[in-house]
């Protein structure tokens, strides 16, 4: 796919994540605070890291698999912000910042998961209308006969067709 580095939505949330880890690490004197803070921290980093995994997919199902990964993570990073606003551990303005920037990044993966899903079917199609299977197609046809070819090796498994019975020989 693409070079993580090139991706917008990879500095953002790159971004994020230096900028919720420099906050996590003004909280740690306050245990109460801690286990929160290291939630954060830990979302914060898994959605760049998630991003970077996607960049790297062999196709793209696989990478906007990874963006709705990284959208849901982003969703469960601005809760986590807004109960430690709430518990008091998160003042108001830097929450407020926090926010919209979650919000934003949201709106930069779920666009680009859109394209990458708009591609998939504009290519399905086009094989469609060429006659030629279409990904899913043909990883179904793969299946099903490495299950046949499994069947076949397979002591006491019934690989003969339905309705059919194998004939005696004694």
């Amino acid at each position: 796919m693409a070079d993580y580095q090139r991706l917008d939505v990879w500095r953002k949330a790159h971004e994020l994540a230096i900028d919720v880890h420099r906050l996590a690490a003004r909280q740690a004197g306050d245990a109460s605070a801690a286990a929160l803070c290291d939630e954060m921290r830990r979302a914060a980093l898994r959605i760049p890291v998630l991003i970077v995994h996607g960049s790297e997919a062999d196709s793209a199902p696989a990478f906007a698999g990874a963006m709705r990964e990284a959208a849901a993570l982003v969703h469960e990073l601005a809760y986590r912000f807004g109960f430690a606003r709430d518990a008091g551990v998160l003042d108001a303005v830097p929450y407020a910042k926090l926010e919209a920037r979650t919000i934003q990044l949201r709106a930069m993966l779920g666009a680009l998961t859109r394209t990458v899903q708009v591609r998939i079917q504009s290519r399905d199609r086009a094989a469609g209308a060429r006659g030629a299977e279409s990904p899913v197609q043909e990883t179904a046809r793969a299946v099903a006969q490495a299950v046949r070819r499994d069947r076949r090796g397979v002591p006491g498994a019934d690989s003969s067709p339905r309705g059919s019975r194998p004939r005696s020989t004694s």
